[in-house]
């Protein structure tokens, strides 16, 4: 027996959601297609981004099913409950058959301009100003005790609005909301890859902000950075020895 279920912001997206699997085929405007797919659709002149979630095994789509939210459904909550800090969402739908073997999320579309990669990685003439922007960004977050637990470049939005940036994280199917210790915040940049001149500026910024020592708010982030580099570094060369690399 097929099930659909779906949720929605408003009934006015009811015809995109019932059509879900067409507008998705038929949109040419494709984003993203490696583990998951994303493409833009136009739907009453309205740009909207459909995320289509890999089908799950037999063993995921179990746990989906009965155990807990899948991520379709956590991304669409978590986009009600932050939505000054993620592109707006509209509606979650998913397929049960009987258990869970598609998923959708349909957001609005943030007109970013480049993601945090490319102040990273690429030579950026506004980096500083990006990242201690973005250190700021980061603290309003956590002072609303939301930790992102993949707050990795490619998942962090950006757009020149004025003078200032703004700054969108997406990929949100993977949050905690708590009260949030000085170790916890300095750990939640250690996906950022940076170098440590960055990195650097951006826990000095922060630390301002939070009034924390400035020294030992820098170190910790610091070591958290490269603790999460040596570890990727490991896993790497392990997939290598393997032939899985």
């Amino acid at each position: 027996m097929n099930v659909i279920k779906q949720q929605l912001i408003n009934k006015k997206y009811k015809p995109l959601v019932d059509n879900i699997d067409r507008y998705f085929m038929e949109s040419n405007v494709v984003l993203q297609d490696d583990r998951n797919m994303i493409k833009v659709i136009d739907f009453n002149n309205e740009s909207l981004v459909i995320k289509s979630y890999k089908k799950p095994s037999f063993f995921i789509g179990f746990i989906y099913t009965f155990v807990q939210k899948s991520k379709a459904w956590r991304a669409y909550e978590y986009g009600l409950r932050i939505s000054e800090f993620t592109p707006g969402v509209i509606a979650r739908i998913e397929y049960l058959n009987p258990l869970l073997s598609k998923s959708y999320l349909i957001c609005e579309k943030f007109e970013a301009e480049f993601n945090l990669q490319k102040p990273l990685f690429y030579n950026h003439p506004d980096k500083e100003a990006i990242f201690s922007q973005f250190a700021e960004f980061v603290y309003e977050l956590h002072q609303q005790d939301i930790f992102h637990k993949d707050l990795s470049p490619g998942n962090i939005l950006i757009k020149k609005s004025g003078e200032k940036y703004q700054f969108k994280i997406i990929d949100i199917n993977r949050m905690s909301f708590k009260k949030l210790s000085k170790r916890q915040r300095a750990e939640n940049f250690n996906k950022l890859w940076a170098h440590d001149s960055d990195l650097e500026l951006m826990l000095k910024v922060y630390a301002k902000s939070a009034q924390f020592d400035e020294e030992s708010f820098v170190r910790l982030g610091l070591e958290f950075n490269q603790k999460n580099k040596d570890r990727k570094t490991r896993k790497r060369k392990i997939k290598q020895a393997l032939g899985l690399w």
